[in-house]
């Protein structure tokens, strides 16, 4: 199998972002990223957006480059980048986790985003396990 480029980054949604906005950026992410062999998750909760891309290297930092333009969100943090030997979300050309209107939010899901909002680095270093055991007990992915 080949090595799989991982990307994590964290982003503040734009104040007047509205579930059209999202339903469209789904929409786009998928296409884009099929064509591009990308998959991975995007996860909104409480403002903020985290998402992972993976695939191979160069495609992936071309769609973080388009991502940071985007004016529907700012402040793009990029938490992990790192290389794997699998992908995690490779069903999904881009799944999709509400974490604000979910019932199945999970302890995983709030344990990652105490991981991403830490300063601490040994926090940072739990954000790919933790998209791991999220990935196992995943709710509703769509």
């Amino acid at each position: 199998m080949n090595a799989v480029f991982h990307l994590v980054y964290f982003s503040k949604a734009a104040e007047d972002l509205s579930y059209t906005d999202i339903r469209e950026i789904l929409e786009s992410s998928r296409r884009n990223n099929a064509q591009l062999g990308i998959t991975g998750l995007l996860i909104f909760r409480d403002g903020f957006f985290l998402q992972l891309l993976e695939g191979a290297e160069e495609p992936v930092r071309k769609v973080l480059s388009a991502i940071r333009d985007d004016d529907r969100n700012y402040s793009v943090k990029v938490l992990i980048e790192a290389q794997g030997e699998d992908r995690l979300f490779g069903e999904w050309s881009m799944a999709f986790h509400d974490g604000d209107i979910t019932t199945a939010s999970t302890e995983h899901l709030v344990e990652l985003f105490e991981s991403v909002t830490s300063s601490e680095l040994s926090r940072r270093a739990l954000i790919m396990p933790i998209l791991k055991k999220f990935r196992a007990s995943a709710p509703e992915l769509r």
